[in-house]
């Protein structure tokens, strides 16, 4: 594809000036769309008679691109342009790109340009509503916090420290955090988070010890975010002190009990426990309290209750307490099971949406009690419901902003892929005048060798050299492009005979340093074959460009299939198959603790005069491996070899 094509078809708005005339060239569709003129407007104009408005924050740089050739990148600036005959403020990213002719002299300027006014726009709104929702949070009785799961690092608001006891700012650490936490109840936190990693949602209540010594209770909330392994990263969510509740909980439990036995003792102590209970009972108004008999009917109301329900009590007294369930719920069975656990236990309390009278919903946190005789026997139940509307809508609109962020999210990985294609197309054009480089500069040393001094016969030839380094580093980038493919057509293949097509390919090179490769045992398995022909092709060049000197390379590569539950990689699934393919030899090694960082890009731990190559070999490798939803690890000991162990999951 020549220039003019690459600029026309780019999916990113580009335009060609020549140098230093700054006339517009070549100017493509998406450009024309950005700058809001026409076709006509634009070609073959002088480049600040297009873009005045812009001249005096840019020209120097744009001055400076076209004399000294280096480039200019501005990030998501905002620009008033004139677009379609009207002033409009948007936002771009742009670059000034430097192309220089066969002398290596600037000829041409490539202005690349992507708008982003709606991203940025969309990203303040974001910001704007986060805004507003901390100043909810605030507001609240919620503490907020965030967990990186991996590394153990804790972010929380103020209010989280106020919960803790603190009175003024400190910075804890996540283990500074757990030591608040009451030595009887570690375990049930613990066991709520491994929950958690499972559900992906937290909650638990626990108590925390104040540094004064007193006995708070929180109850904790949260959500469990994954990373593209399907491990649990990062954590968000909310913590409130349930003090007064627990203690209002415990007393009314406490004062019904009481109550309970002294209606057993005699008449007359029973008439005056039941009026001291309802005069209790009549002065709490944030709490529907309630006595039902065996069968779920209703024999006592408080003014909490007629305030949260909406009934008087002459309007429920005598009726069942399934009419404050939804349809969904009473057909589901939920009154009835709450009411069974309760007798089975003693306790039973569950969340949900309940009905007022009027049909409208309420979020509802209720605690069934069952009451017990003297012999032990349930006689009935005592039912308190806490209205939490109010705290469940900001949980819903913490959601809804979670939810709104991945999205965001979203939009953002689809714009990385198209970058990264049409860097993949560039680098494909990168080649032609590299070509032409090595191809005047073999002229050059064929015919005019002989009319260079020593030190230009050294700069060609480290100019040539410069050049081979270059055309490997693009191959290698093309290649690591290629394996971001996302359409995966998987083949049944024998590995030994891709390994054999591997060692075909380098027959001369291992001839040459007298090596050796020694297969074992072979396994069929659905891949990308050319993927992992690709695998096969560098780790087996790797071993070579690696090898010890005075030492013949030997390589060894085996394949076979085995349960996960035996290969005692944590990593893994022990219910899975895996094909374990290792790969090792007698080269110079490696220091062990860059065992992972020898799959970065671009990451080298020899020079590259010593051992030539690109840095990026082994995170193909890498990505490959992770195409295939497998993983790779490396072991290696300095002047002892390197051994590398690949698990592909197999159905």
């Amino acid at each position: 594809m020549d220039l003019r094509n690459m600029v026309l078809q780019a999916p990113i708005g580009i335009c060609l000036l020549d140098a230093p005339s700054l006339e517009i060239e070549i100017v493509n569709d998406k450009f024309i769309e950005v700058a809001g003129k026409t076709y006509e407007e634009i070609a073959g104009k002088y480049y600040w008679d297009t873009f005045a408005e812009a001249r005096q924050y840019y020209e120097e740089a744009l001055n400076k691109v076209a004399e000294e050739g280096i480039a200019f990148f501005a990030d998501e600036v905002e620009l008033m342009l004139i677009r379609h005959g009207k002033e409009e403020n948007i936002f771009v990213t742009f670059v000034y790109a430097p192309l220089r002719n066969a002398d290596g002299k600037v000829n041409k300027i490539a202005v690349w340009v992507l708008e982003n006014t709606k991203q940025v726009l969309a990203r303040r709104e974001i910001e704007k509503v986060t805004d507003k929702l901390n100043i909810v949070i605030s507001a609240s009785d919620l503490a907020t916090w965030e967990l990186n799961v991996k590394t153990g690092e804790v972010k929380y608001s103020d209010k989280y420290l106020a919960i803790l006891g603190y009175e003024k700012e400190v910075k804890l650490t996540h283990q500074q955090i757990l030591k608040h936490l009451h030595p009887d109840d570690l375990p049930r936190r613990e066991q709520a988070f491994k929950d958690a990693f499972v559900t992906g949602s937290l909650h638990y209540e626990a108590r925390i010890i104040w540094s004064d010594g007193s006995v708070r209770w929180i109850e904790g909330r949260g959500r469990v975010f994954y990373d593209e392994g399907g491990n649990p990263s990062y954590m968000i969510g909310t913590v409130r002190d349930i003090t007064d509740e627990k203690d209002f909980t415990t007393r009314m439990e406490r004062l019904v009990e009481e109550r309970t036995k002294d209606l057993m003792l005699s008449s007359e102590s029973l008439q005056k426990s039941e009026h001291r209970y309802h005069l209790m009972v009549e002065e709490v108004q944030d709490y529907a309290i309630l006595y039902l008999n065996r069968e779920g009917i209703v024999e006592n109301w408080n003014t909490g209750a007629e305030k949260i329900k909406g009934y008087k009590a002459e309007e429920i007294i005598g009726r069942s307490f399934f009419n404050f369930y939804t349809a969904e719920d009473r057909q589901n069975n939920l009154p009835q099971s709450l009411l069974r656990k309760a007798e089975e236990t003693g306790r039973a309390g569950q969340e949900g949406w309940r009905v007022r009278k009027d049909g409208s919903r309420f979020w509802a946190s209720v605690v069934i009690t069952a009451v017990h005789d003297e012999k032990g026997n349930v006689i009935g139940f005592s039912k308190v419901t806490h209205d939490l509307t109010d705290k469940k809508r900001t949980a819903d609109a913490l959601k809804k902003n979670a939810s709104e962020l991945e999205q965001k999210n979203a939009e953002l990985e689809k714009m990385n892929k198209e970058l990264q294609s049409f860097a993949y197309v560039s680098s494909h054009d990168l080649q032609e005048p590299l070509r032409k480089i090595q191809t005047f500069a073999s002229r050059i040393l064929e015919k005019e060798y002989d009319k260079l001094s020593e030190h230009g016969k050294e700069l060609f030839d480290r100019m040539q050299g410069s050049a081979k380094r270059m055309q490997a580093l693009i191959n290698d980038l093309l290649a690591y492009s290629r394996t971001h493919n996302t359409d995966r057509k998987l083949e049944d293949t024998d590995l030994k005979d891709l390994i054999g097509q591997v060692i075909q390919e380098l027959k001369e090179e291992l001839e040459q340093r007298k090596a050796s490769v020694e297969m074992h045992e072979s396994c069929r398995v659905s891949i990308i074959p050319f993927q992992f022909y690709q695998l096969f092709y560098n780790l087996i060049s790797n071993s070579l460009k690696f090898s010890r000197p005075g030492h013949a390379p030997h390589i060894t590569i085996t394949s076979q299939i085995i349960e996960g539950s035996k290969l005692g990689n944590s990593l893994l699934s022990v219910q899975t198959k895996y094909c374990h393919i290792n790969i090792s030899d007698n080269g110079i090694g490696f220091d062990p603790q860059y065992s992972d960082k020898i799959f970065e890009l671009f990451q080298r731990l020899h020079g590259k005069m010593e051992y030539p190559g690109t840095g990026i070999g082994l995170a193909i490798v890498k990505k490959i491996v992770e195409n295939h939803d497998g993983i790779i690890s490396a072991n290696a000991e300095r002047d002892k070899g390197a051994s590398f162990d690949i698990y592909i999951p197999v159905s």
